[in-house]
């Protein structure tokens, strides 16, 4: 996981991904703001961005989910976004299989789990196979707009 501003990509473009870096210059250039909800491709499937509108869920009403090709890039555009995260977990098995239909499998809630907030103008980035539970809240709900790039394992040299 790498917790990000939108503002420092210019100075950590040397450590970070490329595909990571070159997907969000591509979105801010296309203005992050002004983009309507749905699917837009970057690279065809391998690279595409998805414009939500979204109600966060407590806890205890959501799960915590992993992907096996794609990795997420969660930028929060209208609100701050609570998230979960934890590692990995050998022997945690998926309690709902979706790999084989939409790269997505829920998993109960791990032993450990951390919390945190990225607030519009940050991102988080979720590599696959990192557990995370996007769009979480501790207080009352209420809906934003996110963005979630899907960055295929290719551009980012895993096998």
């Amino acid at each position: 996981m790498i917790l990000g501003r939108l503002n420092d990509l210019d100075a950590q473009r040397a450590i970070l991904p490329p595909a990571l870096v070159r997907s969000i210059e591509m979105l801010l250039a296309q203005g992050l703001s002004t983009l309507p909800p749905g699917r837009h491709e970057l690279e065809g499937d391998r690279l595409f961005a998805l414009v939500q509108d979204a109600t966060p869920r407590r806890v205890e009403n959501s799960l915590i989910e992993a992907h096996a090709d794609y990795a997420d890039v969660q930028i929060p555009l209208t609100a701050s976004e609570c998230f979960g995260f934890s590692h990995p977990q050998p022997g945690l098995a998926p309690c709902d299989d979706q790999f084989a239909e939409r790269d997505l499998a829920f998993y109960p809630t791990p032993e450990s789990e951390a919390f945190f907030d990225v607030a519009p103008g940050e991102y988080a980035f979720f590599l696959p196979g990192e557990l995370h539970r996007p769009c979480i809240t501790f207080e009352e709900p209420a809906p934003f707009r996110k963005i979630v790039i899907k960055i295929h394992r290719e551009l980012l040299s895993l096998s």
